[in-house]
């Protein structure tokens, strides 16, 4: 007797969408500076329909209780232990880090590389690294100096805090105005301090696969310096160009998830 032939068409659908959830990897979102994980909502959606799960990350130092301690060692915390919840579960993880995001992530993900913890007889681990218009910055410097030592003309500094000025124009240019407003009303302060401390480690030198997806018109990354820094990853990593500003996951989520696929699907 076939038990399948009994079963219900939406159980079958049902349960193909389980298998497919189970043999997926899972992606793990860090967002940037000021944002908190919501902002990821509508591209995990869209995962989701196509089978993916996903989580994300709340930063310690978005809108931190204490800013003068809170900076890039107690965001790593946060991405390592977000990852850890997965990875004890035997998840294979793609990471996703969006500017900021990538500074702390890139030094939460040490000892976390997929191959080695395989080729160790470990299950899960960290499959691969997508940096989306993000910060790959070499072990032991920091965001500012990615960004040459020289302060954005938009950022608001108020003694431990730093704000954006003009977000919309910043981060948000292509994004639809009601989703924009709302995006707005959603920053959040962040700790100085994030800006300064040190990045501890760079998986692109250390056998992490790695994928780099560039906003061709991102007005708070400039094109050029995110070509320059995907430039450090090995031959025949993973890239892909969205005709976007900074935040393609609120502006185009849906070409966002299909490229992320296409990431994780990559040979």
């Amino acid at each position: 007797m076939r038990f399948s032939s009994y079963l219900p068409l939406i159980s079958i659908a049902a349960l193909s969408t389980m298998s497919a959830a189970q043999s997926n990897p899972t992606f793990l979102f860090t967002p940037g500076a000021w944002h908190l994980p919501g902002v990821f909502d509508s591209v995990r959606a869209d995962l989701s329909r196509r089978g993916y799960d996903s989580a994300a990350v709340k930063l310690v130092s978005v809108d931190p209780t204490d800013p003068k301690t809170q900076g890039v060692a107690a965001d790593a915390a946060a991405v390592r232990g977000e990852l850890e919840k997965l990875v004890d579960q035997g998840k294979e993880v793609v990471m996703v880090c969006h500017s900021y995001g990538g500074v702390p992530t890139a030094s939460a993900v040490e000892g976390m590389n997929l191959a080695d913890r395989t080729a160790r007889g470990e299950k899960g681990g960290v499959a691969m690294m997508v940096y989306l218009t993000s910060f790959a910055i070499p072990a032991r410097t920091g965001l500012s100096d990615g960004l040459g030592g020289v302060t954005p003309d938009w950022w608001n500094i108020t003694g431990d805090i730093v704000t954006p000025k003009d977000p919309i124009r910043i981060f948000y240019a292509d994004v639809p105005p009601s989703i924009a407003a709302t995006a707005v009303s959603n920053i959040k302060p962040m700790s100085l301090r994030s800006t300064s401390d040190k990045s501890t480690f760079a998986p692109w030198t250390q056998g992490f696969k790695m994928g780099y997806i560039f906003a061709e018109d991102d007005q708070a990354i400039a094109l050029p310096v995110q070509q320059g820094m995907a430039s450090q990853f090995p031959e025949g990593s993973f890239t892909a160009s969205l005709k976007s500003s900074h935040s393609p996951f609120l502006s185009m989520p849906d070409q966002l998830a299909e490229v992320l696929v296409q990431a994780a699907t990559a040979s």
